[in-house]
């Protein structure tokens, strides 16, 4: 499967970041994000670890 995002994916997930933007930097503060349009997949302060959440997801997303 691939899990790179298209533009339109893209746009949508922006979208969700710049709506929860304060709400991510309230409760996830010095860790990494995969989120996509439909909310947050995996939070840590380790970037591998996101990924690899994020990667077994099995959806597109953005960190």
């Amino acid at each position: 499967m691939n899990t790179t995002p298209s533009k339109r994916e893209r746009d949508e997930m922006f979208k969700w970041l710049n709506r929860n933007r304060q709400m991510l930097l309230d409760l996830y503060k010095n860790q990494y994000i995969a989120y996509n349009a439909n909310g947050i997949i995996a939070h840590s302060e380790n970037l591998r670890e996101v990924l690899a959440l994020g990667n077994a997801a099995k959806q597109p997303f953005l960190i």
